[in-house]
């Protein structure tokens, strides 16, 4: 088996480490990877050039090709590449991808399909936001409606607050055309959990539960981010919620949309009731970071599900629950801590020098995101997200005190004072 990962970051480096880990895959590729990846693996391109990447499927033989990132999905480079080489493309189609790509079509679905989420309001233009902030409940929460690198949702706790940010959306246009419309919605409370169903079309098997954490500093402070760590399990899902979330949520997507590929929903649980759920939001991937930390939590190989989703493999191994079907899954826990720059999501840092050792301690290792390579164990930084810290354990304390040992090692051969983490990660 010869496959194509896309992508750079930290998800498609997990991705990219787990299929190469796996003995029937002759050949993983990334493409354009990033400083993790195996120079003889990464190929040359941008996600953007969809013929570029075609050609390059046909040349190298490629029988799989695993889509990490959300643009180019919704940029409809799912059937581009189906069409243009006959290849299985790990990845829903154009109008499916739409579920991440726009927040108000994901809800306009939700609230055609009867998906437990949010209230909210779709706002076209600036005055009719700020109308709408006058009468809306404390917390608001803003959502621009296209994709934004996780950084297109708000939550504000005063009128005045919420106001500043249409004004940077609407009028300084923080965010491009992703902000052409937003979503005010109201405050959800209770746990986030994050599912991840794996789908064929018609059928649909979940991975780990996972937790992540989006804001950049502890206890839930400070903006949000893209995700600054993770473990796995999860707790936050009981098995009956995850059996409502199969029917009320993901079965009705599988039918509107023939979805294949990853559909992570994230979840706001408010209480242990099977029922008690909402949908935070859709995305068409893999989490970020949350695939950082199920990866090496998987009992057996993905290929084998990747296949089976693209139907060109049936069947697979899994684990009948009540209600609904899992992946098999390693006894123990893992645990993810990103390495960030200093200011990080806002302005940052780049080219920071990185020195890594090239003998990992036991089950710790290593997921590059914003990285590049200059040399066997010498990299600099060229994005806000760096380094993810991951390890396996007996449990989730067990993994923190593994990857908080490493980091501190790390400390020895790099300038901390220009990285930033998280010290809560699994508390």
């Amino acid at each position: 088996m010869r496959i194509l990962v896309l992508g750079s970051g930290g998800r498609e480096h997990a991705i990219y480490l787990k299929l190469k880990s796996e003995a029937g895959n002759q050949r993983v590729f990334q493409l354009p990877g990033n400083g993790g990846t195996d120079p003889q693996d990464k190929l040359d391109g941008t996600l953007n050039d969809f013929t570029s990447i075609a050609r390059q499927i046909r040349a190298l033989k490629i029988d799989l090709v695993f889509v990490g990132p959300e643009q180019p999905l919704a940029e409809g480079i799912s059937e581009y590449l189906q069409k243009e080489t006959g290849v299985a493309v790990f990845g829903p189609d154009q109008r499916a991808a739409q579920l991440e790509g726009s927040k108000v079509f994901a809800y306009q679905f939700m609230k055609k399909a009867g998906i437990p989420t949010a209230k909210s309001i779709v706002i076209e233009n600036l005055p009719e936001g700020l109308a709408a902030i006058e009468k809306h409940s404390l917390p608001i929460v803003l959502k621009v409606d296209g994709l934004a690198a996780g950084k297109g949702v708000s939550i504000h706790r005063d009128r005045a607050s919420a106001k500043e940010k249409l004004i940077e959306i609407f009028e300084q246009r923080i965010f491009g055309q992703a902000g052409n419309r937003v979503l005010l919605c109201e405050f959800l409370s209770g746990t986030e959990a994050s599912l991840f169903a794996l789908c064929n079309g018609s059928e649909a098997i979940f991975l780990p539960v996972a937790r992540d954490y989006k804001t950049v500093f502890e206890n839930g402070e400070g903006p949000n981010t893209g995700g600054m760590g993770s473990y796995t399990p999860g707790d936050h899902l009981t098995p009956a919620q995850i059996a409502f979330a199969h029917q009320t949520i993901v079965k009705p997507a599988l039918q509107e949309f023939s979805y294949v590929g990853i559909l992570y929903v994230g979840l706001m649980v408010h209480s242990s009731r099977a029922d008690d759920i909402s949908v935070i939001e859709f995305n068409c991937r893999l989490g970020d970071p949350e695939t950082q930390c199920v990866m090496p939590y998987l009992a057996g190989d993905l290929t084998p599900y990747l296949l089976w989703a693209c139907g060109r493999n049936n069947p697979i191994p899994k684990v009948a629950e009540e209600g609904f079907y899992r992946v098999p899954v390693k006894a123990g826990a893992s645990l993810n801590v990103v390495l960030a720059a200093k200011g990080y999501p806002g302005d940052y840092e780049k080219d920071i020098p990185l020195k890594l050792p090239q003998k990992m301690p036991g089950d710790v290792h290593i997921v590059h995101a914003g990285t590049a390579r200059i040399a066997e164990g010498q990299f600099v930084s060229k994005g806000g997200r760096i380094l993810n810290i991951v390890a396996t354990g007996n449990d989730t304390n067990d993994c923190r005190q593994k990857v908080y040992a490493f980091i501190e090692q790390l400390k020895t051969n790099n300038d901390f004072s220009r990285l930033h983490y998280r010290k809560d990660i699994g508390l």
